[in-house]
C-alpha cells in the first residue's frame, strides 16, 4: 500500500513520563473511599479469626512479619531502608485505607496529614517521606538512628508468647507442655543487627505502656531464670560512649519491698561478665592440650576477662528508695554512678545509663539523676554474653545470693546504644518508649496507613477524625509522533469526489484534479500498526495544502 501508509523510524517517535498530582482534604472518609479499621492479633485457630484479625493476619504477612531476616519478601522495598524505616508491628494496630482511585500510581510522600481526637487529646500525624509516621506534636528531631542502636529487646513478639500453653501459629493448645519452667527458646532480638538472644525461665506480660515485659516464671526458682545475649565486639565498650535504656514498672518491686526482711537485696538486671566460649588450645584457661587430642579443639566455657565495660544492678538501702546503678570495671579500678526514685511513686520509669566522655550518668524519665567520674583507665572488654536478670561466675555458675523483691523487677524496651545521648534526645527516648519516632507506617503504592506503636494503636477505635490530607500522584506518558512528509510524497488523493464518478471503483480522474496546480489538503494523520490497523487518528484544526516544494511535519501528541 506504497504512498497510502510511510513507515516511522524510531527518531519519529518520542515518549515522556510526568506526574501529576491532585490534593484531597476531607472529613468524610466514605466520600473519597476511604476507610479505616482496628487490627487486632488472635492466638485462635484461624477458623475462628475475625475480620479484623484476618486484616492483621494479611497486614503482617504482606509488610511486617520477618521484615529484617525476610524484607525481601515484602512490599514497599523501593520505599525501604533500614536506615530510614522501621516496621514492626505489635498485638493490634489502627489501618487506614485509601481508594486507588483517590491515590491514583502512589499517594505523593510527605503529603500525607491525619488530624485525630481520643480522650481529649488531638493528634497531628504525618509522613516524612520514607514510608514511616511520626505524631508532629512531638517531632522526628533530636532522635537517635535506629543504626546507632546496637541491641534492642522490647520484646516486639512478646505478646504471641504471654499464653505458654498455646501454641500461637496453630491456634491450638499443646499436647505435650513444651514450657513446664517457663519460656525457653533461641531468638533474634529486635534490633538490626539480630542478636542472638536465649531465654530461660521466662514469661511474658502486658506492661502498662503497651508492648510486652518479660519476667521470671512464677513457678521457677529465680536462678534459673534469665536471658542470655550471645557476645558481640560490638557490644564492647571501653574508651567509647555508650547508652542503655530500658523502662521498669516499680509497683510489683514496692509491693514485694513492703513484705521483705531483706533491706538491701541485691538484683541483677544487665551484666556482661563471668565466661567466655572458646577453644581450649595451648595456654588458655580451659585446658592445655596438643592438637591431635580428641575434643582439643572443642568450644568450651573458660573464664572471662574480669573487666567488664558495663554492670547494671538494683539495690534497696536503708532509706528506702529503689536505686539503680551502672558499673564498670578495668581489672583495678571499678567506677559507677547511682540514681534513686522513691518506692511510693508507682507506674511505669524509665531509666537511662550511660557513659559519656569521662563522665558516668544516671538518668529517670528524662531527667539527670546522678553524675560521676568514670575512672576506669584500662581495657573493660571481655568476651561474655550478656545477661538480663542475672550474673555469671567465672566458673559459670550464676549469682546465687539474696534477691528477694528483684523476683519483681519487670523490664521492657531493653535498648543498648553505641553511642551517648545529649539531654534532648534522653527526653525523646523517655517520651517515646520505642527510642525512635516512627509512630506506624505508610505504604505509599497501596495506599495504605497503619498506625503500630504501643500508644497509638487504637486510635481509630472510638477517635474522631478531623482531618485528612494527602496528595495522590498520577503518572501520565506523553506520546509524540512525527510524521514527515517529503515534496514528493502523497501529492494526489484517494478521495471519491476528485473522480468523474464519485466512487472508488472509477479510475478516471476529474478534469480539475488533472491541472499541475492540484494539490491535495490533508485534514487526517492516521497512525497504524504494522497490519494497518488505525490507532489513533490526529485531526487538523485547518487543511493543510501538501507542498511540492518543501518538506512537511506533521506532530502528533497525545497523553496515556
Amino acid at each position: 500500500m506504497a504512498g497510502i501508509f510511510k513507515k516511522l523510524s524510531a527518531n519519529d517517535i518520542k515518549i515522556t513520563s510526568f506526574e501529576a498530582h491532585k490534593q484531597y482534604n476531607s472529613t468524610d472518609l466514605a466520600s473519597i473511599g476511604a476507610q479505616t479499621a482496628s487490627l487486632a492479633w488472635s492466638g485462635l485457630n484461624k477458623s475462628t479469626f475475625t475480620t479484623d484479625s484476618k486484616k492483621y493476619y494479611q497486614i503482617d504477612k504482606l509488610y511486617y512479619r520477618n521484615y529484617i531476616q525476610e524484607r525481601a519478601n515484602k512490599l514497599e522495598l523501593g520505599d525501604a531502608t533500614y536506615t530510614t524505616q522501621e516496621r514492626r508491628l505489635y498485638q493490634s494496630a489502627s489501618l487506614l485505607s485509601l481508594s486507588q482511585k483517590t491515590f491514583g500510581f502512589e499517594v505523593q510522600p510527605e503529603s500525607f496529614e491525619l488530624d485525630i481526637t481520643k480522650g481529649g487529646i488531638t493528634y497531628n500525624i504525618q509522613d516524612d517521606g520514607f514510608g514511616n509516621l511520626y505524631d508532629t506534636g512531638i517531632g522526628k528531631d533530636n532522635f537517635p538512628n535506629e543504626d546507632n542502636r546496637v541491641f534492642y529487646l522490647a520484646p516486639v513478639n512478646g505478646f504471641k508468647r504471654i499464653d505458654l500453653t498455646r501454641d500461637y501459629e496453630t491456634g491450638n493448645d499443646y499436647v505435650n507442655d513444651p514450657f513446664p519452667l517457663g519460656y525457653q527458646r533461641t531468638v533474634y532480638d529486635d534490633s538490626y543487627f539480630l542478636n542472638k538472644v536465649t531465654f530461660d525461665g521466662i514469661k511474658f506480660e502486658d506492661n502498662s505502656l503497651g508492648g510486652t515485659k518479660i519476667s521470671r516464671y512464677s513457678e521457677n526458682s529465680s536462678d534459673l531464670s534469665r536471658v542470655t545475649i550471645e557476645n558481640r565486639p560490638y557490644l564492647n565498650f571501653n574508651d567509647e560512649d555508650f547508652c542503655i535504656s530500658f523502662y521498669y514498672d516499680a509497683t510489683s518491686a514496692t509491693n514485694n519491698y513492703s513484705t521483705s526482711t531483706g533491706v538491701g537485696t541485691l538484683s541483677y538486671i544487665l551484666t556482661k561478665e563471668g565466661t567466655q566460649n572458646s577453644a581450649p588450645l595451648g595456654t588458655q584457661a580451659g585446658g592445655n592440650f596438643a592438637t591431635n587430642v580428641t575434643g582439643a579443639l572443642d568450644i568450651t566455657t573458660t573464664p572471662a576477662n574480669p573487666a567488664y565495660p558495663y554492670r547494671v544492678y538494683c539495690k534497696i538501702p536503708s532509706n528506702g528508695k529503689i536505686q539503680v546503678y551502672l558499673e564498670r570495671f578495668d581489672g583495678e579500678t571499678s567506677s559507677l554512678v547511682s540514681g534513686s526514685f522513691y518506692n511510693n511513686v508507682l507506674g511505669a520509669k524509665h531509666i537511662l545509663l550511660q557513659k559519656t566522655g569521662s563522665k558516668l550518668q544516671a538518668y529517670f524519665n528524662g531527667v539527670l539523676e546522678s553524675e560521676e567520674d568514670d575512672l576506669t583507665t584500662k581495657p573493660c572488654q571481655n568476651k561474655a554474653d550478656l545477661l538480663i536478670f542475672d550474673k555469671r561466675n567465672s566458673d559459670g555458675s550464676y549469682y546465687d545470693g539474696p534477691d528477694d523483691w528483684g523476683k519483681a523487677f519487670d523490664p521492657y524496651q531493653f535498648q543498648i546504644w553505641n553511642r551517648s545521648m545529649n539531654t534532648n534526645e534522653i527526653a525523646m527516648i523517655s517520651e517515646s518508649l520505642t527510642g525512635t519516632y516512627p509512630i506506624g507506617n505508610l505504604f505509599y503504592d497501596n495506599g495504605f496507613a497503619a498506625l503500630t506503636h504501643p500508644k497509638y494503636m487504637s486510635l481509630f477505635d472510638g477517635g474522631t477524625l478531623n482531618t485528612l490530607k494527602y496528595k495522590n500522584t498520577h503518572l501520565i506518558t506523553e506520546n509524540e509522533y512525527q510524521c514527515t512528509m517529503t515534496e514528493d510524497e502523497f501529492e494526489f488523493t484517494t478521495n471519491p469526489t476528485a473522480r468523474k464518478i464519485p466512487s472508488t471503483e472509477s479510475e478516471d480522474i476529474a478534469n480539475f484534479a488533472t491541472s499541475s496546480n492540484f494539490k491535495p489538503y490533508i485534514t487526517t494523520v492516521g497512525l497504524h500498526d504494522d497490519d494497518g490497523n488505525l490507532l489513533a487518528v490526529g485531526k487538523l484544526g485547518q487543511p493543510i495544502k501538501a507542498s511540492s516544494e518543501t518538506d512537511t511535519t506533521f506532530v502528533i501528541r497525545f497523553d496515556t
